[in-house]
């Protein structure tokens, strides 16, 4: 008897600890908003340079994938819309559509965007598909660097470097790295 009880016993903590490690859908969800906003020289969507892996989660949740070891350098967490979130049209070339946060020493040093995050803007009025041209209008004459697939416009401030990313000259995404940091993600 005593020992069929030590058996049960063992069987229910063995259950409720493999219950409670698994995460729940409220854990693995995310809080990417649907329309972020970048403010020059501060943050993407809410996310500051510097913010820990908890601020961050605090903000977008923790339904992210990181980023395998042998693509990313650092820790990097990927950020994406769950399908059929997001107009089919946000992403021409079908690919994912979110954001993402790079870290090192658990703080962030580059926050952008992945695909095309239609909805999203800057403060300033500049959205994702606006033309190149508007990028030149509003920010003047921001340094250009040829990344792979893709441009970056960069506006250096202190410490930090805002990125506006084109493709096909139309605006694709935006960025916030430390400087020192390659703007291409």
């Amino acid at each position: 008897m005593v020992r069929l009880s030590v058996i049960a016993l063992a069987l229910s903590l063995a259950l409720v600890s493999s219950a409670a490690a698994k995460p729940t859908a409220a854990d693995r969800q995310s809080l990417l908003p649907k329309k972020g906003i970048l403010i020059v020289g501060k943050s993407l969507a809410g996310v500051q340079l510097g913010h820990t892996s908890a601020k961050v989660q605090q903000l977008w949740g923790k339904g992210y994938k990181l980023c395998p070891k042998d693509v990313c350098k650092d820790q990097t967490w990927l950020y994406f819309y769950p399908p059929g979130t997001v107009d089919p049209g946000v992403d021409p070339v079908g690919g994912v559509v979110g954001a993402a946060v790079r870290f090192r020493n658990d703080k962030a040093v580059a926050v952008f965007t992945l695909g095309a995050t239609l909805g999203w803007k800057t403060t300033q009025g500049l959205k994702v598909a606006d033309p190149s041209s508007k990028v030149y209008e509003i920010y003047g004459e921001p340094k250009f660097t040829n990344c792979i697939g893709y441009q970056a416009l960069s506006l250096q401030g202190g410490t930090m470097v805002t990125s506006i990313y084109l493709t096909s000259g139309v605006v694709y995404g935006f960025a916030i790295t430390v400087r020192g940091l390659p703007v291409c993600q």
